[in-house]
């Protein structure tokens, strides 16, 4: 469980969305990983064209709106703002506040628009509902004494144009200081060539890291997912995520969906569920033959992984557009319906099909995985650096959110 970190909830209309919403079951982690999960060499991809150099703007902060003439020097008797949990929400959303010095004179604001719906819980604790008008911005506390601004700014979130009229059900910040264990499973097993560990994985400043290492010859990293009660499990939404990669040769990261039925069915049926892979990354191609560490593919498996029962479709690897590179942020989203999947990279569709629909609750993976002389190269023969090393690969992610109709 992250330190000090609270669940928000999430009003609409009167009534309350809690966890997972849109079809999740409940019950335990289901059948094991090695049952449900396809060999870790995937079907090859066509060559993708030449990889492109250079790096992208990361996406430009919010600006901050404030009062021009409220004086923020702190003094002995002003409130104080320490945290507030979660870091982004949208209008109807609980936002905790930590402090020192609140009392009953205190007025809350988010991005210069004033709240009206809080409590005082204690001196050092305010819980706010966002207001309908709130903007992205600093949250503000005000008492009669003075006035404090937060460092940080609240994310005020609106859907993405793929999520039109849709309302958000489930999503992870990355607040605090570990994973939170009421949303993700961090799996320790061994699977093909590395040691899935959660030592691999860490989070700080917003962001968890899945690092790629190497200790005494075995190998190790990361595997997020949320198949465990609470967790999340869901079926149709659009789901999305903001991340960036750094990859080397004999290993790939990913943001995918599983379900717990994707099996052999007589006849094909691939409603009861599917893997789908909103997006895998890569650094080169088999054999180290290619450069790909720009590029990506997506792809739909299901009927399971039995060789000649097993269906599939995919994207093709695509590549990014010139002068940008993976090593910066991206934001990555699936919108799936009863009768289609698109997949959109930074706002943008790149593909979609009809085939392959899964109306089974689908569950969320952020994974790195290992197998050499496979679909994603050869492992260097000496590796990929002690833990903690600037030779570690690593898969960042910065949230993960989840929109339902």
């Amino acid at each position: 469980m992250q330190t000090g970190a609270q669940t928000a909830t999430v009003l609409w209309g009167g009534s309350v969305l809690a966890g997972c919403g849109g079809g999740g079951s409940g019950g335990g982690a289901g059948p094991g990983i090695e049952s449900l999960l396809p060999p870790a060499a995937n079907p090859p991809r066509d060559n993708p064209p030449p990889a492109a150099s250079g790096s992208a703007t990361e996406n430009p902060p919010p600006s901050a709106t404030n009062s021009a003439i409220e004086d923020f020097s702190p003094t002995a008797t002003s409130p104080v703002i320490q945290s507030f949990f979660p870091s982004a929400g949208v209008a109807g959303s609980v936002i905790v506040i930590k402090g020192s010095k609140f009392d009953s004179t205190a007025s809350v604001s988010f991005g210069g628009k004033a709240a009206t719906q809080f409590t005082v819980d204690s001196e050092t604790q305010i819980s706010v509902t966002v207001p309908a008008s709130a903007t992205t911005g600093p949250v503000i506390v005000r008492t009669a004494r003075g006035a404090a601004r937060s460092s940080a700014q609240l994310a005020v979130l609106a859907a993405p144009g793929p999520a039109k009229d849709y309302r958000l059900t489930w999503h992870d910040e990355f607040d605090g200081t570990s994973v939170d264990s009421n949303k993700w499973r961090v799996v320790d097993k061994r699977r093909d060539d590395a040691q899935q560990t959660p030592d691999a994985v860490a989070v700080s400043n917003s962001i968890v890291t899945i690092s790629t290492y190497t200790d005494a010859g075995t190998h190790y990293t990361g595997w997020l997912d949320t198949n465990k009660d609470p967790g999340c499990k869901f079926t149709f939404g659009y789901i999305e995520a903001r991340i960036r990669f750094v990859n080397a040769p004999g290993q790939w990261s990913a943001f995918w969906l599983q379900s717990n039925s994707n099996r052999v069915y007589t006849p094909e049926n691939p409603a009861a569920g599917a893997e789908i892979d909103v997006i895998e990354h890569r650094a080169v191609g088999a054999n180290n033959a290619d450069d790909v560490s720009n590029s990506h593919s997506s792809a739909v498996h299901w009927n399971g992984y039995t060789p000649g029962e097993a269906k599939s479709r995919d994207s093709k690897v695509r590549s990014l557009p010139a002068g940008q590179s993976f090593s910066d942020w991206h934001t990555v989203g699936l919108l799936w319906t009863s009768t289609e999947y698109q997949f959109y990279l930074d706002g943008k569709q790149f593909w979609s099909t009809t085939e392959g629909i899964s109306e089974s609750p689908e569950y969320i993976l952020l994974t790195t995985e290992i197998k050499d002389k496979a679909w994603a190269g050869n492992i260097p023969p000496e590796g990929y650096g002690p833990r903690g090393a600037s030779t570690n690969p690593v898969m960042q992610v910065d949230w993960v959110r989840l929109w339902q109709p």
